[in-house]
């Protein structure tokens, strides 16, 4: 058995699946490839394969980006190095893939056949279910903004700084707290005692 069967289905409301045929000792990145092709996706962006459970849980990650070698000199596994058998080789073994950091598109990889054969056309598209979604069609996501915006005012005075003290002075409010002698000049400085 030296092909294997995928189905990967996009994470999205409708159901829309592609079947893949793959040799099973061909590079990760071949299959990262398949995917993008079968669902009309550019390449250029960051991606990750997840070794996974039946639940979908995230396990060992394989980036699409080489990142380097560890202390010994060994490299760090990437979708170059690294064959699909190693990730996913038995019926029902599971993958997520992951592309787009920004906009976080997730794929569901599993294994639904095993099958000889041969052709020159790996990974061959098998079978479509479903209208693949448009690439750019997800907000990027640029997680929490970590500084909450100022709520509106109804004044339209200068800018805020977001300082209360600063903002006061900015717009020319006068602090009401009495915190001691004011002066209107050095010279009153002098005359003032403690």
């Amino acid at each position: 058995m030296n092909l294997i069967r995928l189905r990967v289905i996009v994470d999205i409301e409708e159901d829309v699946f592609r079947d893949i045929v793959i040799g099973r000792t061909a590079p990760l990145e071949d299959l990262h490839r398949g995917i993008l092709a079968a669902f009309d996706f550019a390449e250029g962006e960051m991606a990750s394969f997840f070794q996974s459970d039946e639940d979908w849980g995230r396990g060992r990650e394989i980036p699409l980006m080489d990142m380097g070698t560890d202390d010994a000199g060994t490299p760090f596994p990437s979708m170059r190095t690294t064959p699909l058998e190693e990730m996913a080789s038995l019926a029902n073994d599971r993958m997520v893939y992951v592309y787009d950091f920004l906009r976080m598109w997730c794929f569901y990889v599993e294994i639904i056949g095993l099958e000889e054969g041969e052709s020159p056309e790996y990974p061959l598209l098998a079978q479509e279910f479903g209208t693949a979604p448009d690439q750019f069609s997800k907000e990027v996501d640029f997680g929490e903004d970590p500084v909450p915006a100022p709520a509106e005012e109804e004044d339209s005075g200068p800018l805020k700084t977001g300082d209360p003290e600063l903002d006061a002075y900015l717009a020319g409010e006068e602090d009401e707290e009495d915190n001691g002698p004011s002066f209107t000049s050095l010279d009153d400085l002098d005359d003032a005692s403690y």
